[in-house]
């Protein structure tokens, strides 16, 4: 029902270390879905007060501290969804339609297409049902906020009292969340409140605000030296995956790491000196297998997340390459650049040692095909249009995908320092982010080993990396 979610293992390092504090009061800044608190609530004695600034998380923090929403139709809309006029009788109503129309936002808040179109009718058909059985779940939970705060997290943090517990996981991208849900302030008016966007340097100094506190939490994607003393948490989800660090003060430290379950699949691979054969298929590949090949013929620095589905290619029999999608939703836009509806791909690379420079192209010929198209919208339970992805290259074009797919868009990265050994800081911090993006079936499986063959297949005794 909610936007996202901190993961469970950061949930139980969080849960373990604030049942140590004897603390009458815990304030949590940036409440988001309110994940933290609902982690909190009968767990700890403690009275819980929130915060946050985006229409969403204010309105459903005054619901769960019992406060009035303050909120009417914005007679200004005219679009789909002037019905929802109607549906905000109560407080429980509202809360419903915010929560709807927040998982309506990427159709509403985009450029048009058929597809968004018809997402948004098929939302208003259901409309009736869709919002009876979110108000019906919303009722079923009790107030369980002392307070919700709607400002600034910076100058909040100076009102709260010394010994009070402090928690905040705020976001590391500015403005994702404004924009995600600005299409619900195109249907509604509320007394929005008035922030200064929050920053890198203004959490540093939050931060350093929250460690002269006796008891404090803060999360950040990154491992921060200036506050090392104070690590008391590490999780990390998916091997090789993003690690989440957890900053306290407390008596113990805490460590969840993930076993990663591998088995090699049963399909001979191309030798070092084999010739590409003639007849092409996609091979459907369990996880425990894309993670053995993925550690095996991937870039080690690359840190990759976690797979909706992952398939070998093969060529008479003998496996090429491997490609991987992920159809978890996202932020990005990808409307403004390519036709949507897009999949993500999350992975692809070829196996290694071969006699072909390119044959990284024929796995991207194979992830464009007719065929793939209709494995993506399998997984998705919708058309789909294009096939996007992101690469960091020390060059500002990726040659991998040039030819095959078009520049979306691009950003020179902010680099490291000389002195920089983790080579993986190097790997997503020099040279560019360029992401990519092609119109899915254009070509069969066939076609496109043919057109892979008359461009790139010419064998030149280079060993493909």
């Amino acid at each position: 029902m909610f936007h996202g979610s901190i993961p469970a293992s950061v949930q139980q390092i969080l849960c373990t270390i604030v049942k140590e504090w004897e603390v009458p009061e815990i304030y949590v800044g940036c409440s988001g879905n309110f994940t933290i608190e609902r982690t909190l609530q009968g767990a700890v004695p403690a009275r819980l007060h929130g915060n946050d600034v985006t229409v969403y998380s204010c309105l459903l923090g005054r619901y769960f501290s019992g406060q009035p929403l303050a909120v009417e139709y914005n007679d200004d809309y005219s679009g789909p969804m002037e019905f929802i006029r109607g549906y905000l009788e109560d407080s429980p109503s509202i809360v419903a339609v915010v929560l709807l129309l927040s998982k309506m936002a990427t159709y509403l808040g985009s450029r048009p297409n058929p597809y968004y179109l018809k997402m948004i009718e098929a939302y208003s058909r259901q409309w009736e049902a869709l919002f009876t059985a979110t108000r019906e779940k919303i009722e079923r939970i009790t107030p369980f906020l002392a307070s919700f705060y709607a400002g600034d997290v910076c100058g909040w943090i100076d009102t709260i009292p010394e010994q009070a517990g402090f928690i905040c996981y705020p976001p590391f991208f500015t403005g994702d969340y404004e924009k995600m849900f600005r299409v619900i302030e195109q249907l509604i008016r509320w007394d929005a409140p008035q922030y200064e966007m929050i920053n890198k340097e203004r959490i540093f100094e939050l931060f350093r605000k929250m460690v002269q506190r006796p008891y404090f939490m803060f999360g950040t994607n990154d491992e921060l030296p200036e506050f090392r003393e104070y690590l008391v948490g590490i999780s990390q989800t998916t091997n090789r995956g993003v690690p989440l660090y957890l900053y306290a003060r407390s008596r113990k430290s805490h460590i969840v790491m993930p076993v990663q379950n591998v088995s090699s699949p049963l399909l001979p691979r191309l030798g070092p000196q084999e010739d590409i054969g003639e007849t092409i298929q996609i091979v459907t590949l369990k996880s425990e297998q894309f993670h053995a090949l993925r550690s095996q013929y991937m870039n080690v620095n690359i840190k990759p997340g976690s797979e909706s589905a992952a398939y070998g290619v093969a060529v008479d029999g003998k496996l090429i390459g491997i490609y991987a999608f992920s159809s978890s939703p996202t932020l990005a836009n990808w409307d403004k650049y390519i036709d949507t509806p897009t999949m993500y791909l999350l992975s692809d690379f070829p196996v290694a040692p071969s006699k072909y420079k390119r044959l990284a192209k024929l796995v991207l010929y194979a992830a464009l095909s007719k065929e793939s198209k209709l494995l993506a919208e399998r997984i998705s339970n919708k058309r789909i249009r294009s096939l996007v992805t992101t690469a960091f290259s020390k060059r500002p074009v990726s040659m991998k995908y040039r030819g095959l797919f078009r520049e979306l868009n691009k950003k020179r990265l902010p680099g490291v320092d000389e002195e920089e050994t983790d080579m993986s800081k190097r790997y997503y911090n020099e040279g560019y982010q360029i992401n990519y993006g092609a119109l899915m079936g254009e070509w069969s499986l066939a076609e496109g080993l043919q057109l892979w063959k008359e461009k790139h297949g010419q064998a030149e005794g280079r060993n493909e990396k």
